[in-house]
């Protein structure tokens, strides 16, 4: 658990653009939310074709994996209210593309919906929240006694160690 937050702070502090942060997060969550199948295998191989952060990308994918747990169930409902469309139902049952993704799934069908609908907002949220940290956050931060305290702790030497 400490090596984990201490690689979240490495990113945080690290010269890496925000752009590449927010994507990462973005992705994350679109594989996050997304039922394990070839769509993930999709999203797993832009990841590695773009140069985002890796690390915060899977923190973000098991993050919203285990909130998705939670959602399913009212986004599969709240699709299958709005997929009753018997022409959309034959046009995602009887095209063979889209059988491979599961898009004739309503969770795999809502879930894809969802992200990509947030991708952009997400990875602008990103981004920006990336900005404020380094802006405002991490210098003030520095200066606390207890970020000094933490400094001489395992955590600390974790981090260096990573750098």
């Amino acid at each position: 658990m400490l090596t984990l937050l201490a690689k979240v702070l490495k990113v945080l502090n690290s010269q890496a653009s925000p752009w590449q942060i927010g994507f990462a997060i973005a992705l994350g969550l679109f594989a996050g939310i997304l039922p394990f199948g070839l769509l993930t295998l999709i999203i797993i191989l832009v990841v590695c074709l773009l140069t985002i952060n890796l690390t915060t990308f899977i923190v973000t994918w098991g993050l919203s994996s285990g909130l998705m747990l939670l959602f399913a169930s009212p986004l599969e409902r709240l699709t299958w209210q709005y997929a009753q469309n018997d022409g959309l139902l034959n046009f995602l049952a009887n095209t063979e593309s889209l059988q491979l993704l599961h898009l004739h799934h309503t969770l795999t069908l809502g879930a894809f919906v969802l992200g990509v609908v947030l991708l952009l907002p997400v990875a602008w949220l990103g981004k920006t929240l990336v900005q404020q940290y380094r802006s405002h956050i991490m210098t003030s931060v520095e200066k606390w006694k207890l970020t000094q305290m933490l400094k001489a702790s395992k955590l600390f030497a974790l981090y260096e160690k990573l750098n």
